[in-house]
C-alpha cells in the first residue's frame, strides 16, 4: 500500500505527462495548421508557373525550365527562365491576361544577377529583395525591389538590354 506522500507524487507525476503530451499535442496542431496556410497560399503562385511553362513550351520550344517571376506593375507579368531545344539560355514573358508572348536570348540582355550587382554598386542597398523581369512602357525591364541604407522600400526598373535605370522610387 502506498503512502499518501507517493500518491501525490504519482498524481503530479502522471499530471506532468499530460501536460507535456498537451503541449506536444498544440504544437503539432499549430505546425499543421501552419502548413495547410502555406500550401494554400502558393496555390496561385504555382498555377501560375505551369501554365506559364505550358505557354513556354507551346511558344518558345521550353524544355528546361528554371527560375519563375511575377512582376506587377500596370499589368502582371509572370516570367520563366530555362533553355530552349538549342540549348540556349532564354526568358519567356507571358501578360496574365492574354497578350503578346515575349521570347528573349538571355545572352541579348542583363542577367538577374548581373542587374542585381549592378544595382548594388550604384545604390548601396542594405539588401536586395527580388529582381524580376517584366514590360514597362511596352520595353522588356528588370524590376529591382531592395532596402536603402535607411531601411526604406526602393524599386528600381532596368532596361534588360541596355542596362540603363528607366524608373526610380525611393522611400516607400
Amino acid at each position: 500500500m502506498q503512502s499518501r506522500r507517493e500518491l501525490q507524487q504519482d498524481k503530479k507525476n502522471r499530471s506532468a505527462g499530460k501536460s507535456i503530451r498537451n503541449i506536444l499535442i498544440a504544437i503539432v496542431v499549430i505546425i499543421a495548421v501552419m502548413g495547410i496556410f502555406y500550401l494554400i497560399s502558393n496555390q496561385p503562385r504555382a498555377a501560375a508557373r505551369r501554365q506559364t511553362v505550358s505557354i513556354a513550351k507551346k511558344y518558345a520550344h521550353l524544355k528546361d525550365p528554371g527560375s519563375f517571376y511575377i512582376y506587377n506593375r500596370e499589368s502582371t507579368y509572370y516570367t520563366i527562365a530555362g533553355k530552349n531545344d538549342n540549348n540556349q539560355p532564354i526568358l519567356v514573358v507571358v501578360p496574365q491576361h492574354g497578350g503578346n508572348v515575349r521570347v528573349l536570348k538571355q545572352s541579348s540582355g542583363l542577367t538577374a544577377q548581373q542587374v542585381t550587382q549592378q544595382i548594388q554598386q550604384a545604390r548601396r542597398p542594405q539588401k536586395v529583395l527580388k529582381a524580376a523581369p517584366g514590360v514597362f512602357n511596352d520595353k522588356v525591364v528588370w524590376e529591382v525591389t531592395y532596402r536603402n541604407k535607411k531601411g526604406q522600400l526602393c524599386y528600381d526598373l532596368v532596361n534588360f538590354k541596355s542596362g540603363k535605370v528607366v524608373q526610380t522610387i525611393n522611400n516607400l
